[in-house]
Parts: C-alpha cells; sequence; structure tokens
C-alpha cells in the first residue's frame, strides 16, 4: 500500500472542499435565520398594524378638527356679515342724529327754546287774546316735549350704537381666541402625523428588507439543497465503485492467499524476482537483524512487496511504498524497533495505524490494525506489541502494511532488507 504526497494533498482538497460546500448544520443554520427573519415580519406587521390604527385615529381627530374649522369659519363668516350690518345701521343712526341735531337747531332758533322758564309768560303777553295765550302755551308745551323725546331718542340710540360696538368687540375676540386654538391643536396634529408617518415608512422599509432577506436564505437554502444531493449521488456513484472495486480485489487476494496456502514454502529467505508481485510465507517474528529491526509478526504472507504495482481499488497510485503481510485478523503486531509513538490515529487510506519514531532517524509505519494498541507519546520496546492485523481503510484483506521511512510520510525504503527478507 501507498500514501503518496498527491494523495494527501487530494484528501485536504476534498476536505477544503468539504468546509465550503453546504452541510446539514449550514442549512440548520439557514432554517434558523429563515424562521428569525418570519419572526421579525410578524413583529413588524404587528407594529405596521398599530401604526395604521394609530393614523386612522389620527386622521379621525383632524377631520373632526376640520369640521369644528367649518364650523368656526362659518360663525366668522355670520359674525362679519353682522358686523358688516351693523356698520351700516351704526352710519344710519349717525345720520339720523345728525338730522335730529338740525332739526332741535332750527326749532331752537324759530321759538327761542334756549330762553328761561318764565319766557312762557312773555308768550302770554304777547297774546292778542286768551285763546291766542291758551294756542300759544300749548304750542309751546309740545315743542318742548317734542324737544325732550328726541333728545330722549337720541340718547337710547347712542346706547344701542355703544352695545353693538361691544358686542362686535366681543365676538371678534372670539372668534380670535378660537383660531388661536384651531391653529395649536392643527399645528400638533399635523407634527403628530408626520412623526406616523415617518415610523411608518420605517417599519415598511424594514418590513422589506426582512422579506428579501427571507428570500435570500430560502435561496440558499434551495443552493445548499441541490449541491447536498448532487454531493450524495456522487458520493453514492464513489461508494458503488468502491464496493465493487474491493470485493474484486478481496476476490483476487483469496484466490491468490489459496493458492499460496496449497504449496510448500521453498525457505525464509528473501524472495526472488520482483518484489510488487512477491508471494512468500514468512515466520520467525521477533528476531532482530543486523540493521537493528526485527519483523512485526510472527507469521505471514507477502502478498505486495514495495515499488511499483497497480493499486487494487485504485486509490493510491501505482507505486507501493511498503511491504503487505497478510495474516489472520487480529493477529498481534510488534513494533520493529524500540522508540517513541508519534501518530496513533485513523486515516481513510492508512486506516487505523501507528508511526513510531526510533533513535536512528528513521520511523516505521503499521497499517490497516484492527485497533492501535499505542499512543501518543508513549515509548515502546521492539518486540512490544501495539495493536492486531485488521482491513481497515483502503484494504481488500486482513494484513499488516509495513513500511519503513525517513520522514513523517515521505522517504519511503524498501523495508524488507531492514527485516532480513
Amino acid at each position: 500500500m501507498k500514501i503518496s504526497k498527491s494523495i494527501i494533498l487530494s484528501v485536504a482538497a476534498v476536505s477544503i472542499m468539504g468546509l465550503t460546500c453546504p452541510s446539514i448544520v449550514q442549512a440548520e443554520s439557514i432554517d434558523n435565520k429563515i424562521a428569525n427573519e418570519e419572526q421579525n415580519i410578524k413583529k413588524l406587521n404587528d407594529k405596521k398594524a398599530a401604526t395604521d390604527n394609530s393614523l386612522a385615529d389620527l386622521e379621525a381627530k383632524i377631520k373632526t378638527l376640520t369640521s369644528e374649522t367649518d364650523e368656526l369659519l362659518s360663525e366668522k363668516l355670520k359674525l362679519e356679515k353682522e358686523v358688516n350690518n351693523l356698520t351700516g345701521e351704526i352710519k344710519e343712526l349717525e345720520q339720523k342724529i345728525e338730522k335730529r341735531n338740525k332739526k332741535i337747531e332750527e326749532q331752537a332758533r324759530s321759538t327761542q327754546i334756549n330762553q328761561e322758564k318764565q319766557d312762557i309768560v312773555n308768550v302770554l303777553l304777547d297774546s292778542e287774546s286768551l285763546s291766542d295765550a291758551i294756542g300759544r302755551t300749548v304750542a309751546y308745551t309740545k315743542l318742548v316735549s317734542a324737544n325732550n323725546d328726541i333728545m330722549e331718542a337720541q340718547k337710547e340710540d347712542q346706547a344701542s350704537l355703544e352695545k353693538k360696538k361691544t358686542d362686535i368687540e366681543t365676538k371678534v375676540k372670539e372668534i380670535t381666541e378660537k383660531a388661536a386654538i384651531l391653529k395649536d391643536k392643527q399645528e400638533e396634529l399635523e407634527v403628530s402625523k408626520a412623526d406616523q408617518v415617518k415610523l411608518a415608512n420605517e417599519i415598511l422599509k424594514n418590513l422589506d428588507d426582512s422579506k428579501n432577506k427571507k428570500a435570500g436564505y430560502e435561496a440558499q437554502k434551495e443552493e445548499a439543497k441541490r449541491i447536498a444531493e448532487e454531493q450524495a449521488r456522487r458520493e453514492k456513484e464513489v461508494a458503488e465503485k468502491e464496493a465493487a472495486a474491493k470485493k474484486a480485489a478481496q476476490a483476487a487476494q483469496k484466490a491468490a492467499e489459496e493458492k499460496l496456502e496449497s504449496e510448500q514454502p521453498q525457505s525464509l529467505g528473501k524472495p526472488t524476482g520482483d518484489k510488487g508481485s512477491a508471494d512468500n510465507s514468512q515466520s520467525s517474528g521477533g528476531t532482530s537483524y543486523a540493521s537493528g529491526y526485527q519483523r512485526p509478526l510472527s507469521s505471514f504472507t507477502i502478498t505486495s512487496g514495495f515499488g511499483g504495482r497497480q493499486d487494487p481499488t485504485g486509490a493510491s497510485g501505482d507505486f507501493h511504498d511498503g511491504i503487505d503481510m497478510a495474516a489472520p485478523a487480529g493477529t498481534p503486531i510488534m513494533a520493529s524497533k524500540g522508540g517513541k509513538v508519534v501518530e496513533s490515529s485513523f486515516h481513510w487510506s492508512a486506516g487505523n495505524h501507528v508511526i513510531i519514531q526510533h533513535d536512528d532517524g528513521n520511523y516505521t509505519y503499521y497499517m490497516h490494525m484492527n485497533a492501535p494498541g499505542a499512543s501518543v507519546g508513549k515509548t515502546v520496546s521492539a518486540g512490544e506489541v501495539i495493536g492486531g492485523v485488521g482491513t481497515t481503510g483502503n484494504s481488500t484483506g486482513n494484513h499488516l502494511h509495513f513500511g519503513i521511512a525517513t520522514g513523517i510520510w515521505s522517504g519511503f525504503m524498501d523495508p524488507s532488507p531492514f527485516i532480513g527478507l
């Protein structure tokens, strides 16, 4: 099995794509945003209804005030008409008074009414007869009475004029006061109406914004749904292809293992021929060689050597950077050399695996375990069990992929010479 730099970069690229693609969590987040906007829209609609009610109330008040204004204007017009009529009456009265004054002056001159009371004696003395004296006396009395009546009428007319003037002044004052009150009410209502209209416009704007946001989130949701469906379809296709390839590879490996089991191993030495197609049963696990390394399994069959080969699943390219050692599931895997565990985790291709750093600068790799048996940071000794054979990750059957490298996932070397193969 081979885990090349290109595969690592491919996995990283897939991971980055996974971060940018809409996930279930992102879909739930969009649903929450849509729900929040729906609540906001409901609140704004409630505010809009309250504002509409306030505007309707203001319109009713303005209508009432307009009616009161019309009544006041009608009253003002009526009063102005009365004022005009009264002005005419005053002019007529002034003309009457002027005429009366002239008449009194004429009568006074003709009868010398401005003389003292005893002048009536002169009237009697000047009379030629008793009947003439009586006539003159009666005429004189009537004249004085008439003049007194005229004077009294003039006083009454003057008093009426003064009263009408006072009434006009009072009514004009009332109209002025009512007009001032009306103006204040109009200004207050106009200010209130302007505030309500401004608030209503703000609510409508916010309502439009929320509706647009909701529409945007719904579009995002639909797009996320489409991408998720497309991604699921592709993943299904890949899974089906991998399953088919794995099934074919398992069948091929099973056939190879059955063939190997039917043959007698010739030796425990290093196999001859192409290591990429090696097919030998081996044992002697636990024996240390000159290199200081030992075999990680006590008994195994090499099913794929180091070097060029076609990966059965097609996922790891055409170069194998270790050797595959087939063995029953759960077979103990031992540390090939003492060192410190620097990686113990799961990888999509390596499956459950452990990497140990050694004092000679090399690293040994143990892949496809059923479960790692050593944690990061632990110091292990050569031959110490660190896991069991399995078939996790990119694997077609139970085996251990064993590798030796000069770095982490780099600088892989053929491990066969290190363990006497």
